[in-house]
Formats: C-alpha cells, sequence, structure tokens
C-alpha cells in the first residue's frame, strides 16, 4: 500500500487539522524540563527549532477515499504517537 508523508513547512496543514501550540511558560513546567534532560542524557540534541517553535505535532493516518483511520494530537511538547497503533492503523486503514 503506497503512503505518503507530509512535512508542513508553512503550518498550513497543522492549521486545518487544528494541531495545538504551545508557550515558553509551559516548555519552563518541571515535567518538561526533566523530559529535556533525560532526552539530552540520551543523546538526542535539537539542532534547528525551525519557523515555528511552539508548533505541536500531529499523526494523522488517512485512507484512500480520504478515510481518517488514525489521529493523535500532541498536548506537549514530546508527546509522540504510539507508533504501534500507528503501524496498526496503516495496515487496517
Amino acid at each position: 500500500m503506497p503512503f505518503e508523508v507530509l512535512l508542513d513547512e508553512d503550518g498550513s496543514a497543522a492549521r486545518v487539522a487544528g494541531a495545538k501550540k504551545t508557550s515558553m511558560l509551559k516548555l519552563a513546567m518541571p515535567g518538561q524540563l526533566i523530559a529535556g534532560v533525560r532526552a539530552r542524557s540520551a543523546g538526542n540534541k535539537q539542532h534547528n527549532t525551525g519557523r515555528r517553535p511552539f508548533q505541536l505535532g500531529a499523526t494523522l493516518v488517512i485512507a484512500p477515499g480520504n478515510k481518517l483511520v488514525y489521529s493523535d494530537f500532541e498536548d506537549f511538547a514530546g508527546d509522540h504517537a504510539d507508533l504501534d497503533e500507528v503501524l496498526k492503523a496503516i495496515k487496517t486503514g
């Protein structure tokens, strides 16, 4: 089954999908700081924040016929979709 990945450089898809944004205040909350230290300790480093550093992500799986079979919207930085659920949606979509 062919699939595509959308890279939303200008933020137009994020606006249409209703993806949330975060703020500097939320990024400074203890849980976020701890997650940042944990990620950095694991060797992960953010090299470039891009043009929209406060934009939170979303994962959508859209099947043929424009049928939405899976959606996950980040509530905070680092809140990513469960990969097993995404793969299951792709297979069953």
